[in-house]
Parts: structure tokens; C-alpha cells; sequence
């Protein structure tokens, strides 16, 4: 990670350029400590989760998906504008970052061709080690098993691909979708990750 004199040097940067707050990625603790030397504080708890691969979801066979087309990105974003709060919604940049943020990745909807899209799921792998990037449901389909079945196509695909344990973190308060992951057999890991942020004073 950045070393203390890094982290400073780029706040006087981002300060020089007119940029009033700075928030970080999601850091793990070993992570935390340049950026408390710097004057960040906590923004965020997120919970962190594991799966061994193991034992997966069986495949929801009701819920149809297919890959992801260019056509589709307007409605996944505004499927992931009404899914998350305005700070954790996605942009087309923050999109196509998930999608490449691993060497593979799989970007699936939900909906068959020409049907409405009520759901999609960015998985990525990155040798043995799977992540589920992002995945976001229509809240007007909520309790309809598509998340679900995101979820099980995602973690079958990392297993076919020659992944051993899958990773997923979320917001503290976002219970619907602990409660989904846990279920899919998701377990908490010891520690979370937390999300810093740090005004940047002007005259």
C-alpha cells in the first residue's frame, strides 16, 4: 500500500486541483494506517465474506440470463441507481472499472433476448481467487429469486473456471443483501473493511 508520504503528497495534489473530499476504496485494517496518519477518518464498515466453493446454490432454472450486451449498459445502470444509495451507485466508468478490476470477468443479466432486464451480476476471478464485484436487483423484483440466482450462476462459473474461495463485501446496514449471501453460504470473515474519508480545507 502507499506509504504515509505518498498518501500526503497526493492530498496536496488533489487540494492544489480544487477537490474539497477524498474517500478511499474499500481497505482492509492491515491497510488503515497511513491513511489515519494522514488525517482520514471512517466513512463506512463493510462486511467481508467468504466462500469455499464447496457447496453452491443450486441453479435457479426459472430466472433466465445471458451475457451482458454494450445496449444493456443504460438500463443496468439505472437498475443499479435504484438498487443503491446515490454515494454506492455506479456511473458508466465505475461499471466498466468492476468489469475490468480482474484479469476474467463474466457480466450477466437477467432476462431473456428483447425481454426487460430485472438484474445483473459482475464476477471476476483473478487466479485462484474469485469476486463478486457487483451485483444489483431491481427493487420492483425484489423476493423473486433473481438474486439468487445471480449469485449461483456467479460462484459456478468461478468454480468452472478453476477459482478455490470467492469473495463479497457489502455495506453494514444493507441487511437484504447479507442475509442473500449468507444464505448462498457466504460466511463473515473476521475482520471487515472500512471505507475512509478526508475533508480538504480551502481559503
Amino acid at each position: 500500500g502507499p506509504t504515509t508520504s505518498a498518501i500526503r503528497a497526493e492530498l496536496a495534489r488533489l487540494q492544489a486541483a480544487g477537490i474539497r473530499r477524498v474517500l478511499t476504496g474499500a481497505l482492509h485494517e492491515a491497510e488503515l494506517g497511513p491513511f489515519l496518519e494522514s488525517g482520514f477518518h471512517e466513512h463506512e464498515r463493510l462486511h467481508l465474506l467468504r466462500h469455499d466453493l464447496i457447496r453452491i446454490p443450486e441453479e435457479v432454472t426459472a430466472v433466465r440470463m445471458r451475457r451482458a450486451w454494450r445496449r444493456d449498459l443504460p438500463a443496468v445502470l439505472d437498475i443499479d441507481a435504484r438498487a443503491f444509495d446515490e454515494f454506492w451507485a455506479l456511473d458508466r466508468r465505475g461499471l466498466d472499472d468492476a468489469v475490468r478490476a480482474t484479469p476474467v470477468a463474466r457480466f450477466r443479466v437477467t432476462g431473456g433476448v428483447g425481454r426487460p432486464i430485472s438484474g445483473y451480476a459482475v464476477t471476476g476471478r483473478a487466479a485462484d481467487r474469485g469476486y463478486l464485484q457487483r451485483l444489483a436487483v431491481d427493487p420492483s423484483h425484489h423476493r423473486e429469486g433473481i438474486g439468487r440466482a445471480l449469485v449461483a450462476d456467479a460462484l459456478d462459473w468461478l468454480r468452472r473456471r478453476g477459482a478455490r474461495v470467492a469473495m463479497v463485501n457489502t455495506q453494514e446496514r444493507n441487511a437484504g443483501a447479507l442475509a442473500l449471501y449468507r444464505a448462498c453460504g457466504f460466511v463473515d470473515e473476521p475482520t471487515g473493511l472500512l471505507v475512509l474519508e478526508r475533508e480538504l480545507a480551502h481559503a
